[in-house]
């Protein structure tokens, strides 16, 4: 049979069709009278509370959580790049992401398997972790940190709470009664069947679409229960939130007895720093089952503030543990994450690569079981020691998991002086990371200090803080010694006992100069030294950290922390040249507002009984002479500009999160945020302890021109207050600081010819 080809040709034509428009007429929305949706969202309201287990006095149920960190857009000039040529395995794991499609690589999972106890009166609710298992990247990544960094993100959501905190931000919840009738317009889109029940889908979005709040959908049965199925959130294009492309909130109920419990709880998160590049998925899926009611547990089991205990070995549970807990089988793609993580640790790029981002993190670089570091304060500088040099270290769990060394050695070319610290600290603990922590530290410092400064978090000889405007020319050369005993309880109750003793000489233009009444004459002494016993008593219920290569830095929430500082100088004691007493307290509370944003609140009062007793070795409020903007200090006051002996301290910081800014057609596409701070100190000296009052002690130091440079706060409090404006491009933040008095007092800051005004600036990065 032969084959024939036949070519044959078409005549093109076109038809145009006439545009047809249908337009509905825009209806203003009803959210009071007349309005279905409304009375509908009214009910579920009115009934959430018979829906919900809460309405038993005692329930429990087992947990099964699963958190995955994935590396997304995945493209195919990612994957050929050279610096993968030896670990293209790695792909071999790369998925599409049901969530907006895009391809991604998972580089982190963490399962976690728990029990949750619920008490109605009084209330407690009390989860127990028996098991975590987190792929292994000790070397890089602190486990227990990271734990929490996870557990920050994905707090556990009530869609029937007034407020939902994500990303340490609190969106409104669509079912937050009349506050969210303000926040949320309600829509009636159809009448369904999910699970065999018909239900009713419920739409929101809300008012205003650049305010923190979700949109979304509420299924809800359609009987005389009123209650929610299943609910599945999202957020507005819009919306004044950093780094997040997209979010997905779905939760789903079962009925067990009389109530509705949540089964499945899934959330996805597309972050990224940009809206077009590379970044990251979060993904948290929670299971829940074996529900029970009515049951009464020994009140031990309720006891304590902490709401999250884990097991002494939760890390350590093998895989028998893994396959009786999962609620679901892993998936063959996820089991396979723990082996790929694993294998990628052996190849020396990518250790190569890892070390490189841990140096820019945390400012230290791994060299065997010793981290150098850290890196920013390598160098600085100050007018009395001129540019100065400083190597350091410490060792890690490599040298010795409870035994921790550290020590630096720095030098000064203006003042020609070696200055170096080296302490030991042994934990009782099963490593010097671990917490709660429990460890003694002795430690010894010869180096320099600015007066009255304290810095908890970062060196105080860091480069970024060499930075400084007025006179910086007043230091103390110290020799510090310092024996620490440190112990924290599983309810977040700490205790520190310490003996320091510290011998300190004037340099630059500090002076301890008084007048001797033998000789008639004003003399200098060359040096100080206090030698002084200490407590310190914190309670931080619920506090969560950010662990540290040498520090943990604490992220506060919602719960206050309290802490109790009581000190004594011995006269006698090993050197000691002085007697006193000191004591505060010290409060912190976070307040979340909703739309309103959030307020940072700090309230202090201490008092010191002493007699004679230098005025460096009182209370000088933190000053801050950078041009940083520093949220503990006093951005306007100098250093040594006050002090007192009583004291009471106020610090308050409210940002808005755009909540006006938003509004203002011109700023709310810039997604800025505003936010305004009050910080205020009233305190005394008494004639006891004033230079001005007594000759004989050191008195007060002067400047150039013969002006006295320290001050008490006998008439009136100081104050100062800001104006600042936040998240530009993201990260940025400008406060414009004014000094409200003591305006008189010499070497205030000034701009645009106004006493005590400033620009301060400062990195503040937030969701």
């Amino acid at each position: 049979m032969k084959s024939q080809k036949v070519f044959f040709s078409l005549e093109s034509a076109h038809i145009v069709l006439k545009t047809a428009e249908v337009k509905g007429k825009k209806k203003k929305y009803t959210k009071r009278k007349n309005n279905p949706a409304v009375a509908l969202w009214k009910k579920v309201i009115e009934h959430k509370d018979k829906n919900r287990p809460q309405s038993y006095d005692y329930y429990e149920y087992d947990k099964y959580e699963k958190v995955e960190l994935d590396l997304n857009s995945i493209t195919e000039k990612f994957r050929n790049k050279k610096s993968f040529r030896k670990f293209k395995f790695i792909f071999d794991y790369v998925d599409t992401s049901e969530l907006n499609g895009k391809p991604f690589l998972p580089i982190y999972l963490r399962e976690t398997s728990s029990k949750v106890y619920y008490r109605k009166n009084p209330k407690a609710t009390k989860e127990y972790r028996s098991g975590i298992k987190v792929t292994g990247m000790e070397d890089y990544i602190d486990t227990e940190g990271f734990t929490t960094v996870t557990d920050l993100l994905y707090r556990n959501i009530d869609i029937y709470k007034d407020n939902i905190l994500i990303f340490d931000k609190q969106f409104k919840s669509p079912l937050a009664g009349e506050w969210a009738n303000l926040s949320y317009r309600y829509y009636i889109i159809d009448t369904i069947e999910y699970k065999g029940r018909k239900v009713i889908d419920l739409k929101f979005t809300p008012v205003n679409k650049q305010n923190v709040a979700f949109e979304g959908d509420l299924y809800i049965l359609a009987d005389s229960t009123y209650a929610v199925v299943k609910a599945d959130f999202g957020i507005p294009k819009r919306i004044n939130l950093n780094f997040v492309n997209d979010l997905e909130l779905v939760q789903e109920f079962s009925r067990e007895k009389d109530v509705w419990v949540l089964s499945k709880d899934q959330i996805t998160v597309d972050f990224s720093p940009s809206k077009k590049g590379m970044g990251f998925y979060a993904k948290r899926s929670v299971l829940y089952e074996d529900h029970q009611f009515n049951i009464k547990r020994e009140d031990s089991v309720y006891s304590g503030t902490k709401k999250v205990v884990d097991g002494k070995d939760v890390y350590k549970k093998d895989a028998v543990f893994w396959e009786n807990v999962r609620q679901e089988a892993l998936t063959k793609r996820e089991a396979g994450v723990y082996h790929m993580i694993d294998t990628l640790q052996t190849v020396p790029a990518f250790r190569t690569t890892m070390d490189i981002i841990t140096l820019l993190v945390s400012g230290y670089k791994a060299v065997g079981p010793v981290d150098i570091g850290p890196v920013g304060a390598f160098y600085s500088f100050n007018e009395v020691e001129g540019f100065r040099i400083r190597l350091g270290g410490q060792t890690n769990l490599k040298f010795n998991p409870k035994l921790q060394l550290e020590g630096y050695a720095a030098y000064g070319f203006k003042d020609e002086e070696l200055k170096y610290a080296a302490s030991v600290k042994y934990s009782f603990r099963e490593n010097f990371k671990v917490n709660p922590r429990h460890y003694f530290r002795l430690s010894y410092q010869h180096d320099t200090k600015f007066v009255g400064q304290d810095f908890k978090f970062v060196q105080e000889d860091n480069f970024a803080l060499s930075f400084k405007r007025g006179s910086t020319d007043r230091l103390l050369f110290l020799d510090k010694y310092i024996a620490e005993y440190f112990v924290e309880s599983d309810n977040d109750l700490s205790w520190k006992f310490t003996y320091t003793n510290t011998d300190q000489s004037p340099l630059g233009s500090l002076r301890f100069d008084f007048f001797d009444p033998d000789i008639q004459e004003i003399r200098s002494i060359s040096h100080l030294d206090a030698s002084e016993l200490g407590v310190e008593i914190r309670f931080a219920p619920n506090e969560q950290y950010l662990q540290q290569r040498n520090f943990r830095t604490p992220i506060f929430n919602k719960y206050p922390v309290f802490t109790f500082d009581y000190k004594v100088g011995i006269k006698n004691l090993l050197g000691g040249d002085f007697n006193y007493q000191r004591v505060s307290l010290n409060i912190f509370k976070r307040f979340y507002l909703s739309l309103f944003g959030n307020t940072r609140f700090e309230f202090e009062i201490g008092k010191i009984w002493a007699n004679g007793v230098p005025y460096f070795l009182l209370h000088l409020p933190r000053a801050n002479q950078t041009f940083a903007y520093r949220t503990g200090s006093f951005n306007m006051m100098n250093f040594m500009e006050f002090a007192n002996d009583k004291w009471a301290f106020i610090n308050i910081e409210h940002s808005f999160e755009g909540f006006f800014f938003n509004k203002i057609p011109l700023l709310r596409k810039l997604k800025l945020r505003e936010l305004v701070t009050f910080k205020a100190i009233y305190g005394s000296l008494d004639n006891d302890n004033n230079p001005n009052k007594n000759p004989e002690l050191i008195q007060f130091i002067t400047n150039d021109d013969g002006q006295p440079v320290t001050f008490t706060l006998d008439q009136k409090p100081y104050m100062e207050g800001s104006f600042g404006v936040y998240n530009i491009f993201k990260i940025g933040r400008i406060d414009l600081v004014k000094r409200l008095n003591y305006l008189d007092n010499p070497d205030i800051p000034s701009m645009f010819g106004v006493k005590g005004l400033g620009i301060r600036a400062k990195i503040k990065i937030e969701f």
